[in-house]
This record gives C-alpha cells, structure tokens and sequence, in this order.
C-alpha cells in the first residue's frame, strides 16, 4: 500500500485537484490520501490556513468574519467547478465553527477537514476525520499505540482521505500539529497502517541542490538518506516537515519526493541507504539578521581554505566545518551571495 500527502499548492485550485485525482487513480496502490489546506494558487494571494488564523481572532471577539466566509465561498467555488455538491458541508462547518469560535486549533484545522470532504467526493474514497484518528500527546507528537489503535479499525481493502495538521488530544479537544505538519500526518499514517512508501506531492521536484526560488537550473538529488534530508529540513529546506524523517526512518517506510505538476519526471527517494553517488545540497534559516547556511555533502570534498576564497569579502562566519557537513553564519545581507557563490563552485 501507498500513503499520497498533497501540499497546500497540490490543492490550490480545481485545475491542481485534477492532477492530484489523476496521480492517485493511476495506481491501485493508492489507498490513503492525506491534504493540507488550499495555499496560493491560481488568482489566490493567501493560504487558507493564515485566512483561519485571521478568522479565529474577529470570531472570538464576537465579530462577523469576513475571512472565515472567503474561506467557505473558496470551498464553493472549486466544488461548483468539480460539479460537487458541498453545501450541507459547509453549511455544518459554519454552524460548527461558530460553537467552537475561540479554541483556536478547531477553527485554524478546518481547512484541512474541508480538503479533505472535498477530495474524498472527488475520488469517490472515504472521508476520514483526523480527529477521530489521530492523537497527539501534549508534546505535539503523535501517540503511536493509540493512534494505531484507532486505524487498525479501518478495512484494509477500504479507500481513505483524511485531512492532515490536525488531531485530537487525549481529552478530545482537537490540536493541530505545527506549521507544515500535514507531512507529519502523512508520515503517521504510512508508519502506522504498514504502508511500503509514502509519497510526498510537493510543487517541486524531489529535493534540490539549493533552493530553486534562489538558483536556476539546480539538480533534483535523486537518491537520499533519511539522516541527510533531516539535516537540510532542520537547515530549512521546506520541502519536507523535520520530524517526518526520525518516524519513516524507524519504521522503514520507504519516502518518494516528487513534483504534482510534472509526476513521474524527476523526483528523490529516501530510504536508509546512504548514496552510492556524489550531491550536495545548501540550504539555510534565520532571521533577515543572522542566517545559518547548512551545507549536506556526500563524496564531494571542499576544502576549508577553498571556502574561504568561495566567500571572501562577504559577511561570514564559519561555526562547523566537517567532511560531510559544514555550518556558516552570514549577515542577513549576504545570504543569496552566499548560496550562490557556493552552487556555483559545487556545479563546475
């Protein structure tokens, strides 16, 4: 069996839906899909989940909330465009959302639930209720036994979409997990139902030797370990929520990174085996002031005095440099100059 995650552009709009549908329907395999929220995509400027956070704070203090219904008419429009009919949905999330105006988690997970009705319908699978499935201990982590528990409950054979960034805690209030955490629900049911692969439907393809916003032309890495990737994660690659890595890798669920727009093209497998070819890749985090630039590399060397005559006249400071991985503090600045001086010379 195959766990499917879409990303919040994969569910941006009905032209991207229709992808997705056709992605999962070309394989048998298939079974559980998990969604984000809708993100920018097409004519929209903001993600669906920064429009919830926005709601949940007019909505507590009584007010009406304009952005909770551009929220419900977003919905209504890619229903009316799929010819799917949603408004007993929304309709019940409306009645719901006001009930539940000022727990916050509730009201900021309801774009992912409404993914969800919507995409089961499309598929013509099973909706499933994070919050009747997934729980998250007060760590912010899942409860693997007893989430488990909960989805060994599901026919086997069954079809299945389930919202992802949200669950329950053991009190039955429902917690989301952190931003991005849509990967970590995906990962959770993949690890827990015993499914051989999880793919990762992201708007790029597979993980890059740098980030492709900054750098033109990188390289898709198409081989990758579990421990290599969460390095660049917590570097801030976003292709990925860190702590999906440490869960897949100990239970040795086989990751697929491919691109929802071009699927099948160019993607990145990651498994516990260690590359048999050379790659870097540069990532980085921080603020405007101070960011790291994480480099990962593997059977590519680059000496320290080659470094530095790479980055001289910039504001830097090497803090960690290893035959693998090296670690550089820049002024806020400098950081493109950086990272582009660094692929460069990586490339030639």
């Amino acid at each position: 069996m195959k766990v499917v995650k879409f990303g919040g552009t994969s569910m941006g709009c009905t032209d991207a839906v229709g992808l997705a549908r056709d992605f999962v329907l070309a394989d048998d395999n298939r079974r559980f899909v998990v969604v984000s929220a809708p993100g920018k995509a097409c004519q929209f400027s903001r993600k669906v989940t920064d429009l919830l956070i926005e709601s949940h704070t007019q909505l507590c203090l009584g007010e009406q909330s304009d952005s909770f219904e551009s929220v419900l008419k977003r919905f209504a429009d890619m229903a009316k465009h799929l010819d799917i009919d949603m408004n007993p949905e929304l309709q019940r999330c409306r009645e719901e959302v006001q009930i539940h105006r000022c727990q916050r988690d509730f009201v900021v997970s309801r774009g992912e639930y409404l993914m969800a009705v919507l995409f089961a319908k499309v598929l013509d699978f099973r909706f499933l209720d994070a919050a009747k499935f997934i729980v998250i201990k007060k760590s912010g982590l899942v409860d693997e036994k007893q989430t488990a528990h909960n989805l060994s409950k599901l026919d086997k054979s069954g079809k299945y979409v389930m919202g992802g960034f949200y669950g329950r805690l053991p009190n039955g209030g429902v917690k989301t997990f952190a931003r991005g955490g849509s990967d970590y629900s995906g990962a959770v049911v993949a690890c827990l139902i015993g499914a051989h692969v999880y793919e990762n439907m992201t708007d790029t393809h597979g993980v890059q030797s740098a980030n492709p916003a900054l750098i033109p032309d990188t390289k898709t890495l198409r081989f990758m370990d579990y421990n290599s990737l969460y390095k660049l994660a917590l570097g801030g690659a976003g292709v990925i929520f860190p702590e999906c890595l440490p869960l897949l890798k100990k239970h040795q669920v086989k990751l697929v990174i491919d691109n929802t727009f071009n699927s099948g093209k160019r993607w990145t497998t990651v498994t516990d085996m260690r590359s048999q070819k050379p790659f870097f890749s540069i990532t980085y985090n921080g603020s405007r002031s101070a960011v790291e630039v994480l480099i990962v590399l593997e059977k590519v060397r680059l000496e320290y005095s080659k470094l530095k005559e790479i980055l001289e006249g910039l504001e830097v400071y090497v803090s960690m440099f290893k035959r693998s991985e090296i670690r550089i503090l820049v002024g806020g600045d400098d950081v493109n100059q950086v990272v582009t001086r660094l692929h460069t010379y990586l490339e030639t």
